[in-house]
This record gives C-alpha cells, sequence and structure tokens, in this order.
C-alpha cells in the first residue's frame, strides 16, 4: 500500500546573510537594505522554527546553505587570481556585485523548486523542477546548486524523476513554488494551481510598476516536465495592480 509523507523543507540561514535590498519589487528587502545583519542568530532562529514543527508532529528537513561568496561565477565574469585576490577586486571596483554574489537569498526555500506528488505524475514518481530565478541574478545563482542538493537528498530513482531548470530566459522565468500549490489530499490526484504575472508572448499584460517574475510559459512547462494531467492544472493570472 502506497504511503503518502508531506515533508516540510527549510533552509539554512548562511554566514554572508544581510540586508542589501538586491530584491527590486519587495518592498520588505528595500525598506531594511544595509541594516545591521545577524546570520548565527538568524540561523538559531531558524533551526528553532524546524524543531518547533518537528516536534509537533511534522516531517522537518533542512536544506543546506550554498557557498557564498560565489566564487565560480565571479571566475565566469572574467576576476582571476587567488579567492582573496579575487574578493579584494570585487570589493574596491564592485561592491554592489559582491553583495549579490554573497546572499544568503537560498534560505528561502519557497523559491527553490517546484515539487509534484506521485499520485499527480502519469510516471508514478515524485517531480523536481529547480527554479531558474531569472528576474534576480543572485538568486539565479542557486539553480545548479539547489538541482544537486535535491538529487543527493531524494536520490531513488524509482521513486524521484529530477530536471533542470528551465532555460535563463525572461520568457521562462520561474519562482518555483511560491507560486505554486496544491489541492487536494494525497491518496489521489489533486489540482496542481499555478499562478503567473505575464506571459512572454505578450509583455503588454504585466505590471508597470514591480517585475512579474513567473509566467505563463515557465508553469505550463513545468507541467508538461512533471507529467500532469492538464484537466487538473489550473493557470491562474495575478492581477498586475495586485502585484504593482
Amino acid at each position: 500500500m502506497r504511503q503518502s509523507v508531506e515533508l516540510n523543507l527549510d533552509g539554512l540561514v548562511g554566514a554572508t546573510h544581510h540586508y542589501a535590498g538586491l530584491s527590486f519589487g519587495n518592498e520588505a528587502s528595500t525598506r531594511h537594505r544595509q541594516q545591521v545583519a545577524n546570520p548565527r542568530l538568524a540561523a538559531r532562529q531558524g533551526l528553532a522554527k524546524m524543531k518547533a514543527l518537528a516536534d509537533a508532529g511534522f516531517a522537518q528537513g533542512v536544506l543546506p546553505p550554498q557557498e557564498r561568496p560565489h566564487l565560480g561565477y565571479l571566475r565566469l565574469l572574467g576576476f582571476s587570481g587567488t579567492e582573496a585576490q579575487i574578493l579584494s577586486q570585487v570589493a574596491a571596483r564592485h561592491p554592489q556585485l559582491l553583495s549579490a554574489i554573497s546572499s544568503a537569498s537560498a534560505m528561502w526555500v519557497a523559491n527553490a523548486a517546484t515539487v509534484s506528488p506521485s499520485t499527480d505524475s502519469a510516471d508514478g514518481k515524485v517531480h523536481f523542477t529547480p527554479a531558474n530565478l531569472h528576474n534576480k541574478f543572485h538568486r539565479a545563482i542557486e539553480a545548479d546548486t539547489t538541482a544537486g542538493v535535491l538529487r543527493a537528498i531524494f536520490r531513488d530513482k524509482r521513486f524521484f524523476q529530477h530536471h533542470a531548470a528551465l532555460p535563463q530566459s525572461a520568457m521562462f522565468g520561474d519562482e518555483g513554488a511560491a507560486n505554486h500549490n496544491r489541492l487536494g489530499d494525497y491518496d489521489g490526484p489533486g489540482v496542481q494551481m499555478f499562478v503567473y504575472g505575464t506571459s512572454g508572448f505578450d509583455n503588454a499584460t504585466g505590471p508597470e510598476r514591480y517585475p512579474a517574475r513567473q509566467t505563463l510559459e515557465a508553469s505550463e512547462a513545468v507541467a508538461r516536465l512533471h507529467q500532469l494531467s492538464p484537466s487538473r492544472c489550473l493557470m491562474v493570472r495575478q492581477n498586475p495592480k495586485v502585484i504593482d
């Protein structure tokens, strides 16, 4: 008999957590820009929240912080030398880039991936698609590591199917579970709701003030990859005025 388990995953705050105001459109992020951060306390608070859920009987997991600063991306951007030399160059000439490349934003697991349970997919497997997070550079650099972490945790190919992140293109901007939900229990097929802000083929339909990070094309692609029945998928468009 199939046994269904709903697992809650949280991200552990990384040592380079800081308030940088990197996410235009996130008013809380902008409002707290350059305030003093306490990564150690933030990590402890996160762990306390996880323990509270575990103590309450929830299946609870933790995703590790990603390596930051992301030296690999700095090398891709033409910086060279030892790690210390590269960081000194970037700090002196491009402090905003150093902030982005050091962001601990992977702690926000709602943006990590879209996950579909086995009861919904045609092949009877749990499907994972890491979000490309195309709209923000400091988040887009997470996708490859997130994919690797998920493959390491959910590694039995009999039960889990992993997909690559969608192409890094505005046409397929994907924010993961932050724009996805599922209605129904796990004893049978549910209804998966994908929420998008704009269409890559029709940018005129989007908001005017803040970016719409999820596209219809990305949501449709994830639904196809996860082998979901079109009759049990809802593609719901956000009101552009509400986004603004």
